[in-house]
């Protein structure tokens, strides 16, 4: 072989080899590809039916009245423990019956809710019921008159945990960014040889692409629908947010209700209402003696008013016989005076006395904190105590703090979700656009 000839051969070996040895990268590439399409569509058919699966929940809600309510306290434990969310349906109240779970509104306050022990007609289509707590000893201070109410129909332990995570904005928020890659995704151009295509891969194409369309537009009537949803939740007022929480000693029992996040944010002018239960149980009749007792910088600029109620306290209102303790004065002249008298053993070191009771007769006390004009910082914490000679319990209110400056408004959150979902389908719709303006150039 002449070398004019061992050259064109070996430069046809060179041009014959690279379609054969780059072959399977092809390929590759195509089964890649298929298997994101694949995956993709599964995405948006999971959030087309959820989507849909939320419009039948949200016309269900509508249709028979259902809500969702959140407990943050354990006055219903163990049926219906804190942290639990529970489905309600509203009935008029005649069909409530006793034994049934409901949630009745109250004028000016939060909701309760509480099991029915009795029930009796009023006329006029209007009821009063007496509710009392699983988790207490006792019925509800005083009657409900009411004409509806909400039966709880069934509840979930920690649901209210879950529901908060999904209320987020900012889950909102990724899961609309989510969908609008989906979206996006789906109508983006492909590259390639359109024209190379057979007839088979156009329809499968178009296809594929009218399936990620109605999954996309589901994805995105989910997140709407999802959001919605939340801001009903988050609307609908929930049945207590103060804590209650138990403190005992030998004889003593002191039980504190309060709201934590009212504690967190005083606003100058603005009372904030902590009741504490106070009941004896020891050998003999002795006098029992009340005190307060405060530490922390805030001190100076707060003021209290100390009211006592045979029962427990109804809202603001007393439904047994009230008694002003203190009057409405300074926190900080209350603690540096010598306190009051009552016959009571001495007060524990840095307590000082403000009443007593006899330690047959329970009593409730309603402490009203006021935040002076001018505090620009700081923080304080109150104790309630109670005494006799033989044992002594205190009870704690939530961390007194002043609220935050520039904090954010109750409608930002929804406001925030509402522009990505917004901003979420204004991506989807340019990449939409810039698909059919890729078509009719290839075309």
């Amino acid at each position: 072989m002449s070398i004019r000839e061992e050259a064109a051969a070996v430069a046809g070996r060179h041009t014959a080899e690279p379609p054969a040895a780059h072959a399977a990268a092809p390929a590759s590439r195509r089964a890649a590809k298929r298997a994101a399409s694949r995956a993709g569509d599964v995405l948006l058919t999971v959030a087309s039916v959820a989507g849909a699966l939320c419009i039948a929940g949200a016309i269900a809600a509508a249709v028979f009245h259902l809500t969702l309510i959140l407990f943050s306290t354990g006055s219903m434990s163990p049926t219906i423990p804190a942290g639990a969310v529970a489905l309600v349906r509203e009935i008029p109240a005649s069909e409530a019956r006793v034994g049934d779970v409901v949630t009745v509104d109250r004028p000016g306050e939060l909701p309760i809710t509480h099991r029915v022990v009795s029930a009796r007609p009023l006329g006029g289509g209007r009821v009063e019921l007496v509710l009392r707590g699983d988790a207490n000893a006792e019925t509800d201070p005083a009657p409900y008159d009411v004409a509806h109410v909400r039966l709880v129909i069934a509840s979930v332990p920690g649901g209210a945990q879950v529901i908060a995570f999904f209320s987020n904005p900012l889950f909102l928020g990724g899961a609309t960014l989510a969908a609008t890659v989906l979206v996006a995704w789906a109508f983006w151009p492909r590259d390639g040889d359109r024209e190379g295509r057979s007839r088979r891969d156009r329809r499968r194409e178009r296809d594929r692409v009218g399936a990620a369309g109605r999954a996309g537009g589901g994805a995105l009537v989910l997140l709407l629908a999802a959001g919605g949803a939340s801001a009903l939740v988050l609307a609908s007022p929930a049945p207590a947010r103060a804590d209650e929480t138990v403190s005992a000693g030998r004889y003593l029992t002191l039980t504190s209700i309060a709201d934590p996040a009212a504690f967190a944010e005083l606003r100058p002018g603005v009372p904030v209402h902590w009741e504490v239960g106070v009941a004896a149980s020891t050998p003999r009749p002795v006098t029992v003696g009340l005190g307060l007792s405060a530490t922390g910088p805030l001190t100076t600029a707060l003021d209290v008013a100390i009211r006592s109620c045979t029962v427990r306290w109804s809202g603001d209102a007393c439904p047994g016989t009230v008694q002003a303790v203190t009057p409405g004065t300074s926190l900080a002249a209350l603690l540096a005076g010598p306190g009051a008298t009552v016959g009571a053993p001495p007060a524990p070191a840095g307590v000082v006395t403000v009443g007593g009771m006899p330690s047959a007769s329970p009593r409730w006390l309603a402490v009203d904190v006021t935040l002076a004009s001018g505090a620009s910082t700081g923080s304080a914490a109150l104790e309630v105590w109670a005494w006799t000679s033989a044992d002594d319990a205190r009870a704690s209110a939530p961390p007194v703090a002043l609220a935050a400056t520039g904090s954010a408004p109750p409608l930002l959150p929804p406001l925030l979700a509402g522009s990505a979902v917004v901003a979420g389908a204004a991506i989807a719709g340019v990449a939409g656009s810039r698909r059919h303006r890729h078509t009719g150039s290839a075309s």
